[in-house]
């Protein structure tokens, strides 16, 4: 029996999701496991399994086409079954919304003949106003952004600038209408053309320069879209509680500076933020009613410590997680942040990176940001916004000393966190960064 393999739901917010790259063509054996394809959604490009056994007969869309979660997305021939026969029978069923032509091109085709082809569709479709756009547009047609301050490109050449760093926004379009293709990001590249820091970066617009007197239309991405939408229900949706503390931190300062001289030969270096994401952790198993999730009919605790850590990406905010952190020493989260960390900009997140969180860290602290207070990360009940640590003048006995004090704020679903739970809580997480000591225990 044919397997149609559908879009599965690869971040928790995703509602669609944009192929990126097939890793499969028609004729191929695939087993349960084996990687089908490249899928961006609003969080971050994905792998796509299969989740059977079978050989490819029908692959439904091509490389850009933005896909809705549960439509179809290729077909499997089954045991004993005949791929063409299955690709007669369903390329042309209700679901198929892929070209016929896609099931004899090799997923290795060129890419070159790939951006053609979206060349050739996009001219079609534009009727002539391409040309016409661009020469409106003046400087910013060279480098394929339209009036409307969007780069024009193919997913092609937006994949190979990314991978390569390289702002999109500075590479000269040759395509219809200013168009970038992946020819004239390699050009670029060849010509000595300036790379950006990194792939998160380089896709930004918003870093580019507006003349005086000009304005800049910057096109929501799927992430900006997506965080606008959940920061609205968040407010919308939970009445908030902010509990705030100043822990002095003079010890920690301390007991980290002695760790990371032992952990040198391993070239791991401790963060105060390691120090935090262990406090929390401990403080979480303590207290399950702030480990959990709301839902209109009870509040669920979770048995498992998933702490989220938000990242900072020029197009947004992503927030991958550090599973069962509890369990961690601190050498291991310091591991485990800087591989997240590492993925969530590079846009490589796994789907278990991005989902099961049960609490959020967001940290400003290396910004210079002394206090600020976080929005809930829904359905979660508690999120913890760290400030840096400073030096601040603290009353001891009836002295006035210099200490290194760092304030956090707890913001809580008051649905599910009372005012006195959410104190005891945050007063936890001060004793034991007041204390590190106790959390080497």
């Amino acid at each position: 029996m044919p397997i149609e393999v559908t879009m599965p739901k690869l971040s928790p917010t995703m509602e669609s999701g944009v192929l990126s790259q097939w890793l499969v063509k028609v004729g191929d054996q695939v087993k349960e496991g084996d990687l089908l394809a490249e899928i961006e959604t609003d969080k971050a490009t994905m792998p796509m399994k299969a989740f059977d056994d079978g050989v490819v007969a029908l692959l439904d869309h091509e490389v850009g086409d933005e896909i809705q979660l549960g439509d179809r997305v290729l077909v499997l021939a089954g045991k004993g079954e005949k791929p063409e026969e299955v690709a007669s029978k369903l390329g042309s069923g209700a679901k198929s919304k892929g070209k016929p032509k896609q099931e004899s091109k090799p997923a290795a085709e060129s890419e070159s003949e790939s951006e053609a082809e979206e060349d050739q569709e996009q001219t079609a479709s534009s009727n002539g106003q391409g040309r016409h756009e661009s020469e409106a547009v003046g400087v910013g047609a060279e480098s394929g952004a339209s009036a409307g301050g969007r780069v024009k490109s193919s997913p092609l050449a937006r994949k190979v600038a990314s991978a390569s760093g390289v702002d999109i926004g500075q590479v000269k379009g040759s395509g219809p209408g200013g168009r970038i293709i992946r020819d004239d990001v390699e050009k670029f590249l060849k010509s000595g053309g300036s790379r950006g820091s990194g792939a998160a970066r380089s896709a930004s617009p918003a870093k580019s320069r507006v003349s005086s007197g000009a304005t800049q239309r910057i096109p929501h991405t799927r992430m900006r879209k997506t965080i606008a939408q959940r920061m609205v229900e968040s407010k919308k949706a939970a009445p908030e509680i902010h509990v705030t503390v100043d822990i002095r931190v003079d010890e920690l300062v301390v007991i980290r500076e002695r760790l990371n001289k032992q952990l040198a030969a391993e070239k791991i270096k401790l963060s105060m933020g390691d120090f935090v994401t262990k406090a929390v952790a401990l403080a979480l198993r303590r207290h399950p009613g702030v480990n959990a999730s709301y839902e209109p009919d009870a509040i669920v605790q979770h048995g498992d410590v998933n702490v989220g850590i938000a990242v900072a990406l020029d197009g947004g905010l992503i927030v991958p997680v550090i599973r069962n952190a509890d369990q961690l020493g601190l050498r291991e989260i310091r591991i485990e942040s800087d591989a997240i960390v590492q993925a969530a900009r590079g846009g490589s997140l796994s789907t278990e990176q991005l989902t099961g969180g049960t609490f959020t860290i967001s940290n400003l602290g290396m910004y210079g940001v002394r206090q600020f207070d976080a929005i809930l990360n829904l359905p979660e009940v508690a999120i913890l916004a760290v400030g840096a640590a400073e030096k601040r003048p603290v009353v001891q006995g009836d002295s006035l000393v210099v200490g290194t004090v760092m304030t956090v704020t707890l913001t809580a679903d008051h649905r599910a966190v009372d005012g006195a739970l959410a104190a005891e809580f945050v007063r936890t997480i001060k004793g034991l960064l007041e204390e590190p000591a106790s959390m080497l225990l």
